[in-house]
């Protein structure tokens, strides 16, 4: 054990000093402190959970070969690998007139055992150097005027106080935010929207016999079940699934949970199914934060709001933005500049490539919100959304509405011209949301023309 680390668990009273304090050990967080500490930074990991429970975490547990790819993390393995999957079944809400996405290598990736993975990335932070701090209940920041210099925490086996102070501070603390929450700042965004948050449960099912597809993801539209949202079912090997319900928030739908049982109760897959897991929670649906920095802390995965709009999942968005955090926290550590300045090449590199694309699925997410259940079956049965459609739009590059392929899909749906109108809209609206990204600005100074810009964007958005 070297200095450094004896001053952590040795000397609990003194005022610790890291270069860099993550707090957070989910995937996100533990992937940026792991490349800090590989960029030569002293990295401190505070998690309120002990670490036999790091990794535990309620998550649709699916994520795509690309990330690992983009970020050179190794690939899942052994135990890790609950299945492998290389498609989907997407379904309106009368269950008819599926939609069979396959080929696609966009859709190539696995469902992984969540507690089996947090744990190697937890692993491997800590092999390079990352010194992890379990139970540790951080409270918010420490500020020095208007810039964050470190957090304060509880023990939790202890009950002692200690303030850390670092020269970074980066908040992987999930979609609370605790450390973000408690910023007065105009950089930092505060107030959620209700609309823009999902509540979701699922549980982990043994199914009374084996799934015939079981590398395919399943995933249900809108109706009874998820109204104003999704259900799925993730095969998590040949005899067992991730299912669950969500549902965006505020719309007075309902208990997710409810909603679930009653899904579980008439699908026939489930039947004397063996609950293994439950539990639920609450996830952003919406595009990143403006601004992934501030004076003295930048903000990380859930918490800076990195997901999938489209079905919350964040996995893969929290490990790129991690790498990037990492290097960028070097740079602006050597040249002693911790401010929004100093660090806002984390804002260009992230919002400006992945960010955008998260971005423009927050147009197609609005789209698939507020379709009526019967505009989305209709557009199932004449196929005016297609396979090519989801790829596209979950790459963030809109879908293709050219004037041969208008006239194909007006012959198609003549009968709901409105509807192929909302189409070419949010077609158009995420063409627009992508080029507003690619324009991020380089300072906060144009901060806020640029956010007023997207603004404009998503007050056109609505597809009642």
């Amino acid at each position: 054990m070297d200095l450094y680390e004896c001053r952590i668990f040795q000397i609990r009273n003194t005022l610790i000093r890291p270069d860099v304090t993550v707090v957070g050990a989910g995937s996100a967080g533990c992937v940026a402190a792991r490349r800090c500490a590989e960029m030569g930074l002293r990295t401190l990991l505070l998690d309120r959970k002990d670490e036999s429970d790091i990794g535990k975490k309620v998550c649709g547990d699916e994520i795509s070969k690309s990330h690992f790819d983009a970020t050179g993390i190794d690939y899942p393995s052994g135990d890790e690998i609950s299945s492998i999957i290389s498609g989907a079944d997407v379904y309106p809400p009368n269950i008819e007139n599926v939609l069979n996405v396959r080929g696609w290598s966009d859709f190539d990736g696995w469902t992984v055992n969540r507690y089996m993975f947090g744990q190697r990335l937890l692993q491997e932070a800590k092999n390079a150097g990352v010194v992890f701090h379990p139970q540790s209940h951080v409270g918010g920041p420490i500020m020095r005027g208007d810039r964050v210099v470190g957090v304060y925490s509880k023990d939790a086996s202890s009950g002692e106080e200690i303030n850390i102070y670092s020269k970074l501070v980066i908040d992987a603390s999930g979609f609370p935010g605790v450390v973000r929450k408690k910023i007065d700042n105009p950089l930092v965004e505060q107030n959620i929207d209700k609309r823009d948050i999902a509540l979701c449960y699922r549980e982990i099912l043994s199914l009374n016999k084996p799934l015939e597809e079981s590398e395919v993801a399943r995933v249900f539209l809108g109706g009874d079940y998820s109204p104003n949202g999704y259900s799925w079912i993730f095969p998590k090997g040949h005899t067992s699934v991730n299912a669950g319900v969500g549902v965006t928030g505020g719309q007075g739908q309902g208990s997710p949970k409810n909603l679930f049982l009653s899904f579980k109760e008439e699908y026939p897959l489930f039947s004397d199914s063996k609950i293994l897991d439950g539990g639920g929670g609450a996830v952003p649906v919406r595009r990143p934060l403006k601004s992934l920095v501030s004076d003295g802390i930048a903000f990380l995965g859930d918490a800076a709001l990195m997901v999938n709009p489209i079905h919350g999942g964040g996995i893969g968005a929290g490990m790129r933005a991690g790498i990037i955090l990492g290097e960028v926290a070097k740079e602006a550590i050597a040249r002693k500049n911790l401010t929004a300045y100093g660090l806002w090449h984390f804002n260009s590199r992230f919002l400006s490539n992945f960010g955008r694309r998260l971005a423009s699925l927050e147009i197609f997410k609005r789209l698939l919100t507020d379709v009526t259940d019967e505009e989305m079956n209709y557009g199932f049965e004449k196929r005016l959304l297609e396979a090519e459609d989801l790829m596209g739009a979950n790459r963030g590059e809109g879908f293709s509405l050219g004037i041969t392929d208008k006239m194909r899909r007006v012959k198609r749906g003549i009968g709901n011209i409105t509807l192929l109108r909302k189409l070419q809209r949010a077609a158009s609206l995420m063409k627009k949301m992508d080029f507003a990204y690619s324009q991020y600005p380089n300072s906060p100074a144009q901060l806020d023309k640029w956010n007023e810009s997207v603004h404009f964007i998503l007050e056109q958005a609505v597809f009642k």
